[in-house]
């Protein structure tokens, strides 16, 4: 990408990633589906015994839904669920320090499928990030600006600098306790979304999905999750790169959804995550996955349209 297509593409604002905003509309759509009633069709769900990881010594088996979350055994999966978040926050610890600059940007490639309740299919999105917020973003989906004529993805204009929750100068600031970094990310979300501990998953989980933090407060993001009440552990998951993997979810307070992480099984490294329908909706079964995406690379660069 030569001097000038840059200076082209940096003209349009794009915002810090998929806003919460258009999140709030996506799972708007989605809860206005289930509203709609049930599916017409026979159910397709298919039960099976599912051994858990063995992370804190002999487990019993557990029952599971192939398709998507616990339904027995969500109590007995409960430390397994610490544990493999301990185990993801320990992997972070040993991860390489990130060298960002404040005039560098942080890149991640992913494989989206946020709206397929919409028909959409799955699409390569490319974010640059600028580290201290000075800068505007870009976003690329499949190579191309997906809202060429201002605003960001969605037509949400992102005002810079910026260096509220989602960007790189926020996460960079977390404390590294979990305690108290769980306690702020509640107060900074307080009044958003339908309760504090939903909210507080759904941030850290926006934030293990499209940043870089230093290796201290990314392992304190994990161990701060498994404090948050209701996660759960699931064994066999694939994202939608079709990496196998285990996940750790946590249904939404309506009882519509679950949100799925989904880990290595080797290294416990973040892949990504998906959502999946706990009840039959006007277009979706229990058990469909509603939205998933991959993390496919993540990087610092010098500037956006850079590829490492």
């Amino acid at each position: 990408m030569n001097e000038d297509e840059r200076a082209r593409l940096l003209l349009v604002p794009t915002g810090p990633g998929l806003s919460a905003h258009r999140r709030r509309q996506l799972r708007g759509h989605l809860m206005s589906e289930f509203a709609r009633g049930p599916v017409t069709t026979p159910r397709r769900i298919r039960l099976g015994w599912v051994a858990l990881p063995a992370l804190a010594g002999g487990l019993a088996l557990s029952l599971v839904l192939i398709g998507g979350q616990p339904r027995q055994g969500s109590d007995s999966s409960r430390p397994v669920a610490a544990v493999v978040l301990d185990r993801a926050a320990k992997a972070a610890e040993w991860a390489p320090a990130p060298a960002a600059r404040g005039d560098q940007f942080v890149y991640v490639k992913s494989l989206d499928e946020w709206a397929k309740s919409e028909g959409e299919s799955p699409q390569t999105r490319e974010v640059w990030k600028s580290v201290d917020g000075s800068k505007r973003n870009l976003l690329l989906v499949d190579g191309h600006l997906p809202n060429p004529g201002g605003g960001d993805e969605h037509g949400e204009p992102e005002p810079a600098p910026y260096s509220g929750i989602g960007s790189y100068a926020y996460v960079a600031a977390l404390p590294t306790d979990p305690d108290a970094l769980l306690a702020k990310i509640q107060a900074d979300t307080a009044g958003h979304g339908p309760g504090p501990d939903e909210e507080a998953f759904r941030t850290i989980g926006d934030l293990l999905r499209e940043q870089i933090a230093p290796p201290a407060v990314s392992a304190a993001l994990y161990r701060a999750a498994a404090k948050i009440p209701g996660v759960t552990v699931i064994d066999e998951v694939t994202d939608s790169a079709g990496r196998p993997g285990v996940a750790v979810a946590r249904r939404d307070g309506g009882g519509h959804v679950e949100s799925q992480w989904i880990f290595d099984r080797a290294d416990y490294t973040f892949l990504g995550e998906r959502d999946v329908a706990l009840t039959d909706g006007a277009t979706f079964r229990k058990g469909d996955i509603t939205a998933q995406m991959a993390v496919l690379a993540r990087a610092v660069v010098d500037q956006p349209g850079t590829r490492p």
